[in-house]
C-alpha cells in the first residue's frame, strides 16, 4: 500500500473539481504570457530546451525556455487565425517533438453546438519560427463533438491522433436508434504531420470527457489507455494497441465495476516498463471493487493486469500521472483538503514492486491546473499551473 488520505467527502468533490478555469491574472496582470494563459503543456527537445504550448485568447501560444522554466520566449501563435480553444484540465492543447524535432502542435477546437469541436493540429519544420496552417484531422464533417485529443509520436517518428468521438451515435440518432457514450477514434501520419489517414475506429461506447493516455508499441504502433463504458453504465478502463492499419488488440483492462450515468471527468494515464509490452497504468476509480487512485501493472500481449497497488484513496485524491525511468517509476497526483491544493509523489525502485513513502513536492492556496510529468533523457520533471504561483518547472531529484 502507497499512501490513504483525508476522510472521504461527497462523490462530487472527488469528480468534479475542476482548477485552472480561469486566467492566472494575479500572477501576471493578464499579459500574453505562459502564467497568463491556460493549460500549458510541454516537451523538452533534444538540445534541451523546454518547449510549451498554452492556451490565451482564441490562439494556441508556442513559447520557449533555454533555462528550464525561469524565462520564457515572446509566444508566438500557432494559430494565426482566431479560434475558440476547449481549455481545461482533461482537454487541453498538446505538444510532440517529431524523429527530426519536427514540433507537432494539437488542440481541440470549439464549434458552434454545446460539447462539439474539431480534432486540430500544425507543426513547425523550423524550430518554433513559423507554423503551418492548421488543419482538421477528423474527417467526417459533421457538427458533433470530436475532443480529448492525444497526440503521440512513436520512435519510429510515426504521429498518431487519438480523440473521442460522436459521428456514430449522430449515425445512430437518425435511424431512431441510442448510443452509449462517445467511441475512440484515431488518425496516423507517416510523413512527421504533413499528412493524415483516414480516420479509424477503435471502439464504440467510450466514456465521454475523460482525456486519453498514450504509451509507445515497439517502435511503429501505439498504445491507447481510456475510460469505456461496459455493460448498462460501468465506466472501467480499455486498453487498446492501434497500428496504421487498424487496432491490433482491444481489452478491458480493470475491473473496478464504477457503475455511473455519468462522465467522471476522470481519465488515467500510462508509461511504458522495461519489457515490452508492458505498462504501468494509473487511475482513479469509485467502483464497488476499488475506490481512489491505483496502480497497476498491465501486460498487453495476455490483457492481464498485475500487482495492483491502492495509491490514495482520500476523497481530495485526483488526476494521477506516472512517469518511469528505467526501473525507476513515479506517481505524481492532486490532492486537496479542502484549502490546499498539494502534489503528492511516490516513487518504486524496482520497476512497480515496491514503493516509497509518500512525499509533498508542491502546494498551492489558490486555484490551479492538473500537473504534468514531463521525462526528457532519463530525468522527470512536473509542470504545473496555480493562480498564485503561475507556471511552475521543477525536476524530481
Amino acid at each position: 500500500m502507497i499512501h490513504f488520505g483525508f476522510r472521504f467527502t461527497t462523490l462530487l468533490a472527488v469528480l468534479f473539481i475542476s482548477y485552472g478555469a480561469s486566467a492566472l491574472s494575479n500572477f501576471c496582470g493578464g499579459a500574453r504570457s505562459i502564467h497568463c494563459g491556460k493549460t500549458p503543456s510541454a516537451v523538452f527537445d533534444n538540445g534541451g530546451r523546454l518547449l510549451a504550448v498554452f492556451k490565451q485568447d482564441k490562439h494556441v501560444y508556442f513559447t520557449v525556455s533555454r533555462d528550464a522554466g525561469k524565462t520564457y520566449s515572446e509566444p508566438r501563435a500557432v494559430n494565426s487565425v482566431p479560434e475558440t480553444i476547449y481549455a481545461n484540465g482533461e482537454n487541453r492543447p498538446k505538444i510532440a517533438l517529431g524523429k527530426d524535432e519536427e514540433i507537432l502542435v494539437s488542440w481541440t477546437q470549439k464549434t458552434a453546438e454545446r460539447f462539439s469541436g474539431n480534432i486540430r493540429f500544425s507543426r513547425s519544420i523550423d524550430g518554433g519560427n513559423s507554423f503551418s496552417v492548421p488543419i482538421t484531422v477528423n474527417d467526417d464533417g459533421l457538427m458533433t463533438s470530436h475532443r480529448f485529443d492525444q497526440l503521440h509520436v512513436t520512435p519510429s517518428g510515426r504521429v498518431y491522433i487519438a480523440w473521442l468521438d460522436k459521428r456514430d451515435k449522430v449515425a445512430a440518432m437518425a435511424e431512431g436508434g441510442k448510443y452509449k457514450g462517445a467511441a475512440l477514434y484515431y488518425a496516423v501520419s507517416d510523413d512527421a504531420g504533413l499528412s493524415f489517414s483516414n480516420n479509424i475506429k477503435v471502439a464504440d461506447g467510450s466514456c465521454e470527457c475523460c482525456r486519453i493516455a498514450s504509451a509507445n508499441h515497439g517502435s511503429d504502433n501505439m498504445a491507447v489507455f481510456w475510460r469505456h463504458i461496459y455493460g448498462l453504465n460501468t465506466r472501467d478502463h480499455g486498453l487498446a494497441v492501434l497500428t496504421p492499419k487498424g487496432p491490433a488488440k482491444v481489452d478491458r483492462a480493470t475491473q473496478d465495476e464504477w457503475k455511473i450515468d455519468a462522465c467522471p471527468h476522470h481519465g488515467p494515464h500510462m508509461a511504458s516498463a522495461t519489457e515490452p509490452g508492458r505498462y504501468h497504468l494509473v487511475w482513479f476509480s469509485q467502483g464497488d471493487v476499488r475506490k481512489g487512485i491505483h496502480y497497476g501493472m498491465y501486460n498487453a500481449e495476455t490483457a492481464v493486469m498485475s500487482n495492483v497497488i491502492p495509491v490514495d484513496h482520500g476523497a481530495g485524491a485526483s488526476h494521477p500521472l506516472v512517469a518511469a525511468v528505467g526501473n525507476t517509476v513515479y506517481v505524481l497526483w492532486k490532492f486537496y483538503d479542502g484549502e490546499i491544493t498539494r502534489l503528492q509523489l511516490n516513487r518504486s525502485i524496482d520497476g512497480g514492486a515496491n514503493w516509497q513513502s509518500t512525499e509533498t513536492l508542491l502546494t498551492s492556496s489558490e486555484d490551479s491546473d492538473h500537473p504534468q510529468l514531463i521525462a526528457a533523457q532519463g530525468r522527470v520533471f512536473i509542470g504545473w499551473s496555480a493562480k498564485k504561483e503561475g507556471y511552475r518547472v521543477i525536476e524530481i531529484h
